[in-house]
């Protein structure tokens, strides 16, 4: 014979966890819930409004700003360069002129070697498909964390915005060979003295 005391405390005790808990709908929980951010459309937003005239604005001579990165970053960075904050990379803008001397597609990180008068050394400009870093994003101003909500919605305005500068690319890097004369616009990030420096450009066209 079952004893009612151990069935009535079957029914009750399961009920107990839901004390206190609201219970909402799945359609009301996803319409409260915020949306999600958008890269795309936010860089699509800024990029021909603000991001390439800016670039086109501020952009140094190459041949000018390299010597001095290479002789004291944080000078250089004081007088050519923009950086977020401390421990953030100084970023520079800059553009140039010359013969392309080396044109590597063999790694999907593409680069061109351009040989620049006034520089000893040739320019490294990355073509891609693969880019490496966030200097485009680094070296706008106007693209702060602090307007982000998160570490993640930074790094994807970083990507989306690296990704509108390689589509403006990609015809003119696919065409160009080695002998061609270039000229570019782009974007230096530098962590460290001695760090590699590559160009990520904004802007890459080949001499008639």
């Amino acid at each position: 014979m079952f004893d009612r005391r151990f069935v009535l405390l079957a029914l009750v005790f399961p009920l107990l966890p839901l004390a206190g808990c609201k219970i909402v709908p799945i359609a009301e929980e996803q319409a409260a819930a915020p949306a999600g951010f958008d890269a795309a459309s936010y860089a699509d937003g800024i990029w021909t409004t603000q991001a390439l005239p800016f670039f086109s604005e501020t952009a140094r001579p190459v041949a000018e700003v390299l010597p001095a990165v290479i002789a004291d970053l944080q000078a250089a960075g004081t007088q050519f360069g923009y950086r977020a904050g401390e421990g953030s990379p100084w970023s520079f803008v800059v553009n140039g002129t010359g013969e392309v001397i080396a044109k590597n597609t063999e790694s999907r990180a593409g680069t061109l070697k351009v040989a620049v008068e006034g520089l000893a050394e040739p320019v490294l400009v990355q073509i891609g498909p693969v880019i490496r870093g966030n200097a485009v994003r680094d070296a706008l101003p106007f693209v702060s964390f602090k307007d982000f909500v998160n570490q993640i919605e930074y790094a994807n305005a970083g990507k989306a915005l690296t990704a509108l500068a390689y589509a403006a690319i990609t015809q003119s890097a696919e065409a160009v060979a080695v002998g061609d004369v270039v000229t570019f616009t782009g974007a230096i990030a530098i962590s460290r003295a001695g760090d590699p420096v590559m160009v990520t450009p904004v802007s890459l066209e080949v001499a008639p």
